[in-house]
């Protein structure tokens, strides 16, 4: 990479939240350091200073509930040192020094997740608090209004209007995209697919221009554009397998603008940005990995009067990322006094018997409680364990995300079915023998020495005539112990989706999209948060929130076909170009609705041609699958001869040209193919076709047929059999 950047630890606090680490703006004076304060799980809200690379705490609040968003208060022309915290339905407002200059309890019913604030004067204060999917905006601490979102609120960002007299908020909502909000109404939408998870206003912007970059769970970069009255959103990078996005920030080192990314996967990047220009394409400057997720990042002048980037981590460490040359080394500690040196040994033997004194003190406590005769209850601490099931990809595998505080020793994997199962490089994977007959899946995950982050790979493969298999979701029972005492395991429960490949949120306007729509309509006696219910059983992530209307759509990941869902009390309506998608949603349905014992009424409406116009949608797919199929098969046999060089030679080779192509393409290149999947769902098409037109009759010689041309890539022939032209349904009387 471009830039010769070190890593320096400075401090360790508790567990954090995203967006809870902030650098204080520099103070007028000589001065040029910047303090900075950190919020954690605990409760306790610190602001510290860096002196001689040591951490000086200028104040520390006592522990509380958890503190779950920082931001420093943002005034136009002015350097303000006003820090806010938010902690549960509560906010309050901290100087430079400590002191309490302001308390606001909320009647909010949720936990604040984000929030900005904008002093317009000494007393006047606007706030904009996010909670669940409400925004709430409070102007000299009085509610002047609210906007409730269809989806949970992400993050958020403010701008001032041509008047000056709003605010006008841009908005980042779960599965929707983002919003434009004004005195409490929605003036714009865009959707993003990639489900954006943090924004980054640029520095030095006019206060009018709704500009702002985004990142998201896919591990993409966009920017959004609000002009006129309209929204939109464009990628600016691929996530190319890295992690999500957890926080942004900005890095002025290196004499321009740069985006700090921190991810899921504990990686931390530097994209400059042509600030003339912010739709090109961000460039790559420097990346650094620490092994946990990063909470937080940002750019300023803390250890020394030099930029470097400030980061947070999942389990509270803190340190810097600054040029090489102002790292201090073992060549350094020549240059520092002998008395400096003797008080930062004495500091750290300090520390070390504080430590070895407080462990002495709780064996002594938990021994004694061992030793008495009064009953009671042992309760050990939970672990503080996040995990996340994303949805499927291409290759079909869904990925299991586990963040500890503390290191893990080992993981124990059970699941009543069958499993593939993959992990990463730091543990090993064992899949315990199952007794014969058995259908179900133990594995053990042994992890390297200070693993906190792992990943888990998941993949279920419907076997042959197991049709209830389909209509449920798997359950994964996942037991995570931590390599310290206490040796208490914790829990993890995690449901695979029966429809893991749609996991890409599309807009809703897709539905007028000229398709061979299928459809399914169900009536009966449920709630809105029943059918939400249902409905995680089928489709990964997290879906909208219960309300009184509710629509969303999404795209299948490999096949791109659509699913838009709407539902409301007492009904529901389910529309796709798959049917064998319908399918499925009719059966989960109807499960679950036999086990909550509520009457429903299902109808559905298939097309005849929705068959062939779903195979028209991946006919260039399925060539390619089928030649890279069939080149994969060439090369292993070819491999199994042993041919020697001179069968390969350029002069005189023994094998024939296309052989010869064949053996030169790299196996990276054949190892990807989901031919064999392609095969399998065209298959399920036509059965689920055939079963819910009610033209379930015999057709098992058109089955084997279609296998047989789907196999050897037959196009005319499979059209031919799909279409279903010589057959009329079945008289059901």
């Amino acid at each position: 990479m471009d830039y010769d950047l070190s890593r320096i630890d400075y401090t360790i606090c508790g567990i954090t939240f995203p967006d809870t680490l902030k650098i204080l703006p520099i103070p007028v004076g000589p001065k040029i350091q910047q303090k900075f304060t950190i919020g954690d799980k605990n409760g306790v809200l610190q602001c510290l200073s860096i002196k001689d690379e040591e951490p000086v705490v200028q104040f520390k609040t006592l522990p509380g509930k958890p503190i779950t968003s920082v931001q420093l208060a943002s005034s136009t022309g002015t350097l303000t040192d006003k820090i806010f915290a938010a902690s549960g339905n509560e906010v309050k407002g901290y100087t430079r020094k400590g002191k309490v200059f302001l308390t606001i309890e909320t009647p909010l019913t949720e936990t604040i997740t984000s929030m900005y604030v904008n002093c317009r004067c000494v007393l006047g204060v606007d706030l904009i608090l996010c909670s669940g999917r409400t925004v709430t905006c409070y102007r000299d601490l009085r509610e002047i209004h609210s906007y409730i979102c269809d989806d949970r609120v992400l993050d958020i960002a403010a701008y001032n209007t041509p008047n000056n007299t709003r605010m006008r908020l841009l908005v980042l909502v779960a599965n929707k995209g983002a919003e434009i909000l004004e005195n409490g109404y929605s003036l714009a939408h865009t959707a993003i697919s990639a489900g954006p998870t943090r924004l980054a206003v640029p520095p030095s912007l006019h206060a009018l221009d709704v500009y702002a970059f985004y990142g998201a769970a896919d591990g993409s970069l966009g920017l959004i554009i609000y002009e006129g009255s309209t929204l939109t959103s464009k990628c600016l990078m691929e996530g190319r397998g890295l992690g999500s996005v957890v926080c942004l920030g900005w890095f002025m080192g290196n004499g321009g603008t740069h985006l700090a990314v921190g991810r899921h996967d504990g990686s931390i990047q530097l994209y400059l940005i042509d600030m003339e220009n912010m739709s090109g394409k961000p460039r790559l400057k420097f990346t650094y990995f620490c092994g946990e997720p990063v909470t937080s990042v940002c750019g300023g002048c803390v250890g020394t009067d030099d930029h470097e980037l400030l980061a947070a981590t999942f389990s509270g460490r803190i340190f810097g990322l600054r040029s090489q040359r102002l790292v201090p080394g073992v060549a350094n500690l020549t240059n520092i006094p002998q008395d400096a040196l003797a008080s930062r040994r004495a500091k750290l033997e300090s520390e070390v018997i504080r430590l070895e004194k407080q462990t002495a003190n709780e064996r002594e406590k938990y021994q004694r409680n061992t030793r008495s005769l009064h009953g009671g209850l042992s309760a050990p601490p939970l672990l503080d364990i996040q995990y996340e099931l994303q949805g499927a990809t291409r290759d079909g595998w869904q990925e299991a995300k586990i963040t500890s505080a503390v290191p893990l020793d080992m993981l124990f994997i059970y699941c009543k079915r069958k499993l593939d199962l993959l992990t990463d490089n730091a543990a090993v994977l064992s899949i315990c023998s199952s007794q014969s007959g058995a259908k179900d899946l133990l594995a053990t995950v042994r992890c390297q020495a200070g693993t906190r982050r792992l990943w888990v790979r998941m993949r279920y493969i419907l076997q042959a005539n197991d049709p209830v298999s389909r209509a449920e979701s798997v359950q994964v029972l996942i037991y995570a112990l931590p390599s310290a005492a206490p040796r208490v395991a914790r829990l993890i429960t995690l449901r695979l989706p029966v429809l893991p490949y749609y996991s890409q949120h599309e807009n809703m306007d897709k539905e007028n999209e000229k398709r061979s729509w299928c459809q399914v309509h169900i009536t009966g006696s449920f709630s809105v948060a029943e059918m939400t219910s249902w409905l995680t059983d089928a489709l990964p992530g997290d879906l909208p929130r219960p309300s009184a209307n509710v629509a969303f759509a999404r795209s299948h990941t490999l096949l791109r076909t659509l699913l838009v869902c709407r539902y409301q009390r007492g009904m529901g309506i389910f529309i796709s170009d798959n049917v064998t998608t319908i399918a499925i949603i009719k059966d989960i349905i109807s499960n679950c609705s036999v086990k909550k014992n509520i009457r429903i009424e299902i109808s559905t409406d298939i097309p005849d041609n929705c068959c062939v116009q779903s195979f028209q949608g991946i006919k260039e797919q399925f060539e390619t699958e089928y030649r890279t199929y069939k080149d994969n098969l060439l090369k292993k046999a070819i491999s199994a001869l042993e041919l020697d060089e001179r069968a390969t030679s350029e002069e005189a080779p023994t094998i024939c040209n296309e052989y010869q192509r064949v053996w030169s393409i790299s196996d990276d290149t054949l190892t990807d193919t989901h031919f064999e999947e392609l095969v399998d769902t065209i298959d399920e098409w036509y059965v689920d076709f055939r079963s819910l037109t009610l033209r379930n009759t015999d057709y098992t010689t058109e089955r084997v047929k279609l296998r047989k041309a789907l196999k050897d890539c037959e196009l005319e022939q499979i059209l031919l059999i799909l279409a279903n032209e010589n057959v009329m349904p079945h008289d059901i009387d």
